[in-house]
């Protein structure tokens, strides 16, 4: 799970959720819900985190994980469901 990739990364540096969060300009709470694959990663996540730990996080996801700008993906579900 990408939330458990993010986690190890985030403790092999020794940060703590709040560092990387304030980093990120999220809560803490907000950051836990990614490191707890509660909320999905986004390309932008993606990109300060591997600016934040100084390593390119893709490289620790699977072949077949996919990363959504959430929002094309909001806008897309919003023209479903209009057209419902």
């Amino acid at each position: 799970m990408p939330g458990t990739i993010i986690k190890q990364l985030r403790e092999k540096r020794g940060l703590k959720q709040e560092a990387v969060a304030i980093e990120m300009g999220i809560s803490q709470a907000a950051y836990s819900k990614i490191e707890n694959n509660l909320t999905e990663l986004t390309v932008r996540h993606c990109k300060i985190l591997s600016r934040i730990f100084g390593e390119n996080v893709y490289d620790y996801f699977s072949d077949d994980f996919e990363i959504h700008r959430l929002k094309k993906r909001r806008m897309a579900e919003e023209a479903v469901s209009m057209a419902s």
